[in-house]
């Protein structure tokens, strides 16, 4: 009879803790797509949420707020059809900055290793300037860093949200680069070779710049979110 009850008690749990994940994941799905649809300063608002969808929703949860906000953005504001595959670094952001926030940081370097390896693989990747990734680099670093020092991490909040949010961010560009380079997709936009070194110096600007803006969004609304949501004892983040 114990166990009946136990057993119950735990289904229970369950079934609340699915119908609360259903319920975050169709929340920031939401929110998601509101942000694809109002342009940023060079891609979309998007980067700052990502992070946050990660860290309060999980890897998994995150992911899938990310991938529905990201495909229903592009189904209400049609862009061309191989940007829709540049769009699914939005739930890799997601997805990285919920394992990075878990301590889980041996995945997250097999998914900067992979795309980084196939990048220098790739005969434009060797003759690119390579000083061009250098805030990929950085990712990286911070990636290892936090792994060696993840005690120090754990327990200073603002130090933990900061590098969530720029290694989950930075994952997206680092798919973008995956795209573009080794599987090529800058001929199916129209670019040359010739006229990738210019982008890539460009980029070494540009995108840092808007991966720091992204940070400084997701720090300014996510200290206070997340302090309101451990106040309220309503959520247990990460969910998943």
């Amino acid at each position: 009879m114990f166990d009946f009850v136990e057993k119950r008690k735990d289904f229970r749990q369950k079934a609340n803790r699915r119908s609360l994940l259903i319920s975050l994941v169709a929340v920031f799905a939401s929110l998601h797509t509101i942000l694809g649809l109002i342009p940023g300063i060079w891609r979309s608002w998007i980067i700052a949420l990502e992070p946050l969808e990660g860290i309060v929703l999980g890897p998994i949860g995150g992911f899938l707020a990310a991938l529905i906000g990201t495909l229903l953005s592009r189904f209400i504001r049609p862009r061309v059809a191989v940007m829709y595959f540049f769009g699914l670094g939005e739930p890799l952001g997601a997805l990285t900055a919920g394992l990075i926030f878990k301590g889980k940081h041996y995945q997250v370097l097999a998914i900067y290793t992979i795309m980084l390896a196939a990048y220098f693989l790739h005969p434009l990747g060797r003759t690119l300037p390579a000083w061009c990734l250098w805030d990929v680099y950085a990712a990286c670093a911070l990636i290892v860093i936090s792994l060696l020092l993840w005690k120090t991490v754990e327990n200073r909040k603002p130090l933990k949200l900061f590098l969530t949010s720029f290694i989950g961010i930075e994952a997206d560009v680092l798919w973008r680069i995956f795209l573009f380079i080794p599987l090529e997709f800058y001929k199916a936009l129209g670019f040359s070779e010739e006229a990738l070194p210019v982008i890539w110096i460009a980029g070494a600007f540009e995108t840092p710049v808007e991966t720091a803006i992204g940070v400084v969004v997701t720090l300014t609304v996510g200290l206070p979110l997340l302090k309101a949501i451990e106040k309220s004892k309503l959520i247990n983040y990460p969910v998943t």
